[in-house]
């Protein structure tokens, strides 16, 4: 009798225990895949981002074990409801697959937190609308607590692996794209996003390991005249790298018709070409504090055109930044020993405030520069209080500069060094810029070498200019010159009036004449603006004998 109860108990036990192993997990999946609808479409609304949306589902399938719940699911659509305001956020998402596996119940149901061993996205497209990104980011600065039983407390993800990425964000208001990126391939090991990291501004997530390429992105600003174009984007935190093989920025209007869009001034930009590689790329400073740090910002190949039309008044009310104010401005935290620049292009063209038919124009090509010590970070300002920039190019194909400028970057005066030469300039080469401005032309003559010595700061600059030339020979086409706010113009109607200038220096005795350098800023203009008055004075001391009392009366007098 005892043998038959034990074989009972047994036979019992064995049944409980394969109705645990077994009946369970059946009876679960039953009521899962029976309800895998609203349970699955309802962890995705119960987000801020996605309430009041809806989901709807091709194929759903639910397989719960011990282990975890497997998911797995084709054609998802996620759309805004009928009733979602307008000015909402709205989201329409459509997905070819996601595969889901190793879903753990226990942890969103007593943590409410997503943990899954890995997850896998095919084809998935999302398009949005939202209102103007300022007003996002102001709106979101306001709610210092996000809605609590919303979020999730944190996101866990062991291996992601996405490809065929999509995204699509437009302005609400205008249905115009603001951001575009197609073709997003990416594989991430061990993937964290918590509840604390969307309260801070600074964090977006830790990941241990994250690779991927982006087939083409693009930016559109300015109120959607300008985008910005990346093609074939790579990244690596296992190599540290970061790297695109084409960047544009392209201006949807045509020079003249950018300009005639703005009451004053306004300078016309676009950069043709250049690839961008970050070597030595901190991601977890990016990922956890958003500060961008790297050994070297490679830029090669880089192509910019510059144009700006003089006929409209000039802006004196603006004030642009110094090279100091403009690193610390930059409003993410940004530590880079050295950007390299290989092989640059860089043209300006200017048309005049004259009659002339046509604009000037100057380029410089082999543009080579390092620049070091670039931070805007106070903790590191101690030991790289100092940004240096060595660079070498040619002037219109012809003549080669180097050029060598430090900038103090603790000074509150901007104060800077600035140093360089010039060598084997014709400067005829420089008569498609000089003559429709001025009217003047250099018939003949050469700059054998000129070397100039500046120190500045944000009021004004001085210095010495050494020019050393021959068979200098000027051609004056006519005495209209606009309204002489060029200082090509000035420099024109100087000659024009005056004629007073050397033809060689060093003369025939063998005097060398040596330039003064002196220039007061003008507070509206940009830095190169700037450091090209500062050497053009010295360069007009050289031809007509002023000093620097008489170069400081004409600053003064604002000539």
């Amino acid at each position: 009798m005892k043998n038959k109860k034990l074989v009972i108990f047994l036979g019992t036990l064995v049944l409980l225990i394969i109705f645990a192993l077994e009946g369970v997990p059946y009876l679960v999946n039953v009521y899962l895949n029976g309800n895998a609808e609203r349970i699955v479409g309802d962890l995705i609304t119960r987000t801020n981002d996605f309430s009041g949306h809806r989901v709807k589902f091709g194929h759903i399938k639910l397989d719960y074990d011990y282990r975890g719940t497997y998911l797995e699911l084709d054609s998802v659509a996620i759309f805004p409801d009928e009733n979602v305001a307008d000015k909402k956020v709205q989201i329409n998402l459509v997905a070819d697959r996601i595969l889901l596996s190793g879903f753990i119940w226990k942890s969103l149901l007593l943590n409410n937190t997503i943990v899954l061993d890995s997850a896998e996205l095919r084809g998935v497209n999302i398009q949005s609308l939202s209102q103007d990104l300022d007003s996002l980011k102001q709106k979101k600065q306001k709610e210092t607590q996000r809605k609590k039983g919303k979020d999730y407390k944190s996101i866990q993800v062991a291996h992601i692996d996405i490809s065929d990425f999509a995204i699509e964000n437009k302005d609400v208001e205008t249905d115009s794209a603001r951001l575009e990126l197609d073709g997003l391939n990416l594989v991430a090991t061990n993937f964290q996003l918590t509840n604390k990291d969307l309260a801070q501004a600074d964090a977006l997530f830790s990941v241990d390991d994250i690779e991927g390429s982006i087939a083409h992105a693009q930016v559109h600003f300015n109120a959607y005249r300008n985008v910005i174009h990346a093609q074939q984007m790579k990244l690596s935190k296992a190599k540290n790298s970061l790297s695109i093989k084409q960047v544009k920025l392209d201006n949807k209007l045509d020079k003249y018709a950018y300009t005639q869009d703005f009451e004053k001034e306004t300078d016309w930009i676009e950069l043709v070409q250049g690839s961008v590689e970050l070597v030595n790329m901190n991601y977890d400073a990016y990922f956890r504090k958003s500060l961008i740090e790297s050994e070297k910002l490679l830029i090669k190949d880089m192509v910019i055109n510059v144009f700006r039309d003089k006929r409209k008044p000039d802006d004196t009310r603006k004030r642009p930044m110094m090279i100091n104010e403009i690193i610390k401005s930059i409003p993410k935290d940004l530590h880079v020993d050295l950007i390299q620049l290989d092989n640059g292009y860089v043209s300006y063209e200017e048309r005049p405030d004259n009659d002339g038919p046509k604009a000037g124009k100057i380029f410089f090509d082999q543009i080579n520069a390092k620049i070091m010590n670039i931070t805007n970070v106070p903790k590191m300002l101690e030991m790289h209080s100092e940004l240096n920039l060595k660079a070498t190019a040619r002037i219109m194909g012809k003549g080669n500069v180097d050029l060598n400028v430090t900038y103090f970057l603790q000074d509150s005066t901007g104060g800077f060094t600035m140093d360089g030469t010039v060598r084997d300039l014709e400067l005829a080469a420089i008569n498609p810029m000089l003559r429709p401005a001025t009217q003047v032309a250099a018939r003949s003559g050469v700059i054998d070498e000129m070397t100039f010595d500046i120190k500045g700061n944000d009021i004004d600059g001085h210095g010495q200019l050494i020019m050393k030339y021959h068979d200098l020979a000027i051609d004056i086409r006519g005495k209209s010159y606009g309204k002489g706010q060029n200082i090509l113009q000035k420099i024109g109607s100087f000659l024009t009036n005056k004629l007073v200038i050397r033809s060689e220096n060093p003369d025939q005795k063998g005097d060398l004449h040596k330039g003064t350098v002196y220039f007061k800023r003008n507070q509206s203009k940009f830095i190169f603006n700037y450091w090209w008055k500062l050497v053009l004075s010295g360069m007009r001391s050289t031809l007509t004998g002023e000093d620097e009392d008489t170069l400081r009366k004409r600053g003064e007098k604002g000539d």
